[in-house]
């Protein structure tokens, strides 16, 4: 034995065998990893019923979905489809708390103008995509002049019992070119919307709207209940309108529309007729202003049938426009008004309509229908489901390669680094 030997000692080795399975496990182990997205990727048609992008800005848009299920979700975005780096959760979460939902509000900020975007949708359990396996996407425009000069659209949503109805979303719809702009209901039911910056869908370029565009809105809560409203872009900013979710309101529909003067447009001079309320009208507030129209400086008699009796005789203006405001606030419930005036031929009319005052106590109990001449609320006849065309998803697509944060070349270094070690210590 040589003296060296004895002195350094012999070297303690893994045996071979064992040390080229461990390396072949981790090498293994590694490579499964790096075929896995970060979560799974396909497109379903039975979790996501609707998507769109909203509120188009340089540097800001909004994104709502709707599932099929309530769900957690969240938008994972960025300038490269293979790179979604950025995370935007729904406006209503904390990163801590993330609640389910039906309707999901998404809003991405600090974004650079006149960029490309990708995003996909992420739930609890997939990453949602477009059919053919590619992300979603959007651009957002170059720069915002705010062409258009209209006052903030606004209002107010109670629910079926009057209580307010909070976190539902309103979305307002110009036409079928123009990117929707929306918005959340607070707390207290109420919303309101800019009306400065529209921009064309497919253009990113910035339009320029009078306010005498026909706009609908939709209110969509979170039991599944929709309502619509039609009117004017001007008349949206005129007043706050506190509807009842579940109904439609048309306020450009015929008579129950007012012009924005102190008179009516809604009839003819010389015909008898109650412009507000409309027969079987839902009044969100406790003092209506009784209008209608009849004969020039024709007086008019009113009495309102309730739990106390009003009575009235007003005269009509040069241009057969009365209005009556009651007195006192009403009680809830429902009302009767009898009307009782002279045609042109000086035949005695006869007219009745039924309201329901539905308001509680509060800031409800406001004048409605005040003298400046605006709109009536009232019930549309024939609500109708809208039509969405919006990109749509369907089953069985090819899943995206890459997950949503690139994570190979990282992988790729620890297992080079793991495979040296390991032929350093078999030999």
């Amino acid at each position: 034995m040589i003296y060296s030997d004895l002195y350094i000692g012999q070297k303690r080795k893994i045996p071979t065998l064992i040390g080229v399975l461990l390396i072949l496990f981790i090498v293994g182990f590694f490579l499964t990893l790096t075929n896995k997205s970060a979560l799974p990727s396909r497109a379903s048609k039975s979790n996501l019923k609707r998507i769109e992008v909203a509120n188009l800005n340089p540097i800001q848009v909004s994104i709502y979905w709707q599932s099929q299920d309530k769900e957690t979700g969240w938008i994972a975005y960025g300038e490269k489809e293979n790179k979604l780096t950025g995370i935007a959760l729904d406006d209503r979460d904390v990163a801590e708390k993330k609640s389910t939902y039906f309707n999901h509000y998404v809003t991405l900020k600090n974004l650079k103008p006149g960029q490309q975007y990708f995003y996909a949708v992420i739930t609890a359990e997939q990453k949602v995509v477009k059919p053919d396996g590619s992300y979603f996407d959007f651009k957002t425009p170059l720069s915002s002049s705010a062409k258009t000069k209209l006052n903030p659209a606004n209002g107010k949503v109670l629910q079926p019992n009057l209580s307010p109805l909070a976190n539902a979303v309103v979305i307002i719809n110009v036409d079928e070119n123009t990117a929707p702009i929306s918005t959340l209901t607070k707390d207290t039911g109420e919303w309101l919307i800019p009306l400065n910056s529209f921009y064309d869908k497919k253009s990113q370029e910035e339009k320029t709207f009078s306010g005498k565009e026909q706009a609908t809105i939709e209110i969509l809560s979170e039991d599944g209940q929709i309502s619509t409203v039609i009117n004017n872009l001007n008349n949206l900013s005129s007043n706050t309108e506190t509807i009842i979710i579940g109904k439609n309101y048309n306020f450009l529909q015929g008579d129950s529309v007012l012009s924005a003067s102190t008179g009516f447009n809604g009839g003819r001079v010389g015909q008898v007729e109650v412009i507000y309320p409309q027969e079987g009208a839902l009044i969100p507030g406790r003092r209506p202003l009784i209008k209608g129209m009849s004969l020039p400086s024709a007086k008019v008699s009113i009495t309102i049938n309730s739990a106390k009796t009003y009575s009235a005789v007003v005269t009509a203006d040069k241009g057969g426009n009365w209005s009556y405001l009651i007195p006192d606030n009403l009680e809830l419930g429902l009302h009767t008004i009898t009307i009782k005036t002279k045609d042109g031929q000086g035949t005695e009319k006869l007219l009745v309509r039924k309201f329901t005052i539905v308001a509680n106590e509060g800031p409800d109990a406001k004048v409605l229908g005040t003298a400046s001449g605006s709109p009536t609320l009232t019930v549309a006849p024939s609500p109708t489901t809208p039509v969405y065309n919006n990109p749509t998803v369907a089953p069985t697509v090819k899943p995206p390669v890459s997950g949503i944060i690139d994570i190979l070349p990282i992988i790729g270094g620890l297992s080079l680094i793991i495979v040296g070690g390991g032929v350093l210590l078999v030999f």
